[in-house]
């Protein structure tokens, strides 16, 4: 870059590469961090409906996974009426 594009910039005075120990977003709490991942194994039929749940509500797969896994824990842990073995 010579002296006149120099003198002609929009940022005169101000360094391209700005780096400050402040820059990025603050790192979670440890508790708040998911670390921890679940393999799970779909048939495509299964993986469809979630992608088109996902775009009907405008959320990612795993936050319905997630929710529909802590309702699931709610509802039975409420004593559901089913007992084992009982079909669905």
């Amino acid at each position: 870059m010579n002296d006149e594009q120099r003198e002609n910039r929009l940022t005169n005075g101000v360094s391209d590469c700005t780096n400050t120990s402040c820059m990025g977003r603050p790192p979670k709490p440890t508790h708040l961090r998911r670390s921890e991942r679940f393999f799970l194994r779909l048939t495509p039929g299964e993986m469809a409906d979630l992608e088109q749940a996902s775009r009907k509500l405008e959320e990612p797969v795993a936050a319905i996974l997630r929710k529909g896994a802590a309702a699931y824990i709610r509802l039975k842990g409420k004593g559901g009426s089913r007992t084992k073995g009982e079909n669905q």
